[in-house]
């Protein structure tokens, strides 16, 4: 273990979270270590708070802890700080009374303010130092220009703080579980290595879901890890295996995130950006119970990590192996880029980059397909590939509104419809699905190419989001073309 002193402990209070931020320096005063804690507190809270001043009502969790720790005639000698609960970092409190030394895990964060308050030693081990710090060297030529950029940097965006990443870790859990995260209460479901079921000879993650999960995100497993330098400026595809039991295929989806020079109000620190892209299902060579996941995107060079998310809200059983980061070149398609936050302008209205920027919805029963009809000039279709088809599918752009907001803005494009039984909707708005929230052009039967024209009056205040599309709900097929969005005229 290395022994570490405290540099410097930044706070930042905004709204209802409170960032403190640890520098810890070794004592040969080349390395330093980052540590960030997040508090978050209702509004009832701050605002008694307030009222009462910067003086708590009540004891904080330290200072009980210390409190305790006294009455019974013990002192904290050291905290040494390690990778104690699967990925995340723990501390484990060396505490000292009468009967000799006693060894306690803690939280990172009870164990950072207990070592502030008693200023006791803090150690960190070798592992954590390896992937974890950097090297004050490269943040100016002497020691207080370094620790002045360090600071500088802690205080705007911790993150650039980290160490270059040389190659993605743990894909193929080879170091067990580490960076994989599952995100729901052991009522709904446990995951765990399976080395019985797998495509790839090795062991591959085993995911059961007890029970449907009816409410929230979809979401229910991550990974997430720093971006190697090499991949950024570069095409990439990840790919994964998935095999499934009494359920149907989960989507993957692969994230690339920065941080940008926009401040959050929640946080106070930079906001992050990203791009996203989810998977397509591919044949596979091998065998058939297994569904080949590919997701391929452009990474953008201001990129600095990436995350890999899978989502379903049925109960069953899956299976996760071969899971693969690589580059490829630009003859492998991308599978559809999507920006958050979106863009505040339309983006490939011509389909001439295929679906990129296109939120596409086709529920979790895949009885639609969303695709480009490869002609001159290329157009969008929604069709669905069952003879009765469950549910509906979507195909949109979201837009940020500000540019538009009080505006009277017009969409027109051209359509084409086959077989459509039940219907199909062309539209634009704030909320498409609520009355007043959107206006749409109904589409059924048969029909030639049409040209169609929305107008819609841009709402003051429309949750800062535009959504234009089309729509299919049952039997039939719909195709689009030649979409513009302009503005003409003013509230």
């Amino acid at each position: 273990m290395a022994q570490m002193s405290i540099l410097e402990v930044l706070k930042n209070t905004l709204r209802y979270t409170t960032t403190t931020t640890f520098l810890l320096l070794d004592e040969q005063r080349q390395r330093l270590l980052v540590l960030t804690l997040r508090e978050q507190s209702s509004p009832t809270m701050t605002q008694a708070a307030t009222t009462r001043g910067s003086v708590p009502a009540s004891p904080l969790t330290n200072d009980f802890l210390a409190n305790v720790l006294h009455a019974l005639g013990g002192a904290l000698e050291e905290v040494a700080i390690d990778t104690l609960f699967g990925e995340r970092l723990g501390a484990q409190l060396h505490l000292r009374d009468q009967r000799g030394l006693h060894m306690v895990n803690a939280s990172l964060k009870d164990g950072l303010l207990l070592a502030q308050r008693e200023q006791s030693r803090i150690s960190v081990s070798e592992d954590v130092l390896v992937r974890r710090s950097v090297t004050l060297a490269h943040y100016g030529k002497t020691e207080a220009e370094q620790f002045a950029e360090i600071v500088r940097r802690a205080q705007q965006d911790p993150t650039s703080l980290r160490p270059p990443v040389q190659e993605v870790l743990n894909l193929d859990f080879s170091h067990g579980l580490r960076g994989w995260h599952f995100l729901r209460g052991a009522s709904y479901g446990s995951y765990e290595l399976d080395p019985h079921t797998s495509l790839m000879g090795r062991k591959s993650l085993a995911i059961t879901l007890h029970q449907p999960f009816t409410h929230g995100s979809s979401g229910m497993l991550h990974y997430s890890g720093p971006l190697a330098e090499h991949y950024r400026g570069q095409r990439v595809r990840l790919s994964a295996d998935v095999k499934v039991e009494q359920m149907h295929q989960p989507e993957l989806t692969l994230y690339l995130s920065w941080p940008t020079d926009n401040i959050s109000t929640l946080t106070g620190r930079h906001a992050n950006a990203s791009c996203l892209t989810h998977s397509q299902i591919v044949t596979h060579a091998g065998e058939n119970s297994w569904a080949r996941h590919e997701m391929v995107i452009h990474v953008p060079q201001q990129a600095q990590s990436f995350s890999f998310d899978v989502g379903t809200k049925e109960q069953g059983k899956f299976w996760l192996d071969g899971i693969e980061l690589g580059v490829v070149d630009s003859s492998v398609a991308l599978t559809g880029t999507l920006l958050r936050p979106p863009s505040p302008q339309p983006l490939n209205l011509d389909f001439s980059e295929g679906l990129e920027y296109w939120e596409k919805e086709r529920g979790s029963l895949r009885h639609y397909e969303i695709a480009v009809d490869a002609i001159t000039p290329p157009c969008a279709t929604l069709k669905s590939i069952k003879e009765a088809p469950i549910g509906s599918c979507l195909l949109q752009q979201r837009l940020i509104s500000e540019d538009y907001q009080g505006k009277r803005v017009r969409l027109t494009a051209r359509l084409k419809a086959r077989d459509v039984a039940t219907h199909g909707s062309f539209f634009i708005g704030s909320f498409p699905g609520l009355r007043e929230g959107h206006v749409e052009e109904i589409i059924t039967g048969t029909t030639s190419w049409v040209p169609l024209t929305l107008d819609w009056q841009v709402p003051v205040q429309s949750m800062g989001m535009l959504l234009f599309g089309v729509t299919l709900q049952g039997p039939g097929q719909i195709w689009l073309k030649d979409v513009h969005l302009q503005t003409v005229g003013e509230s």
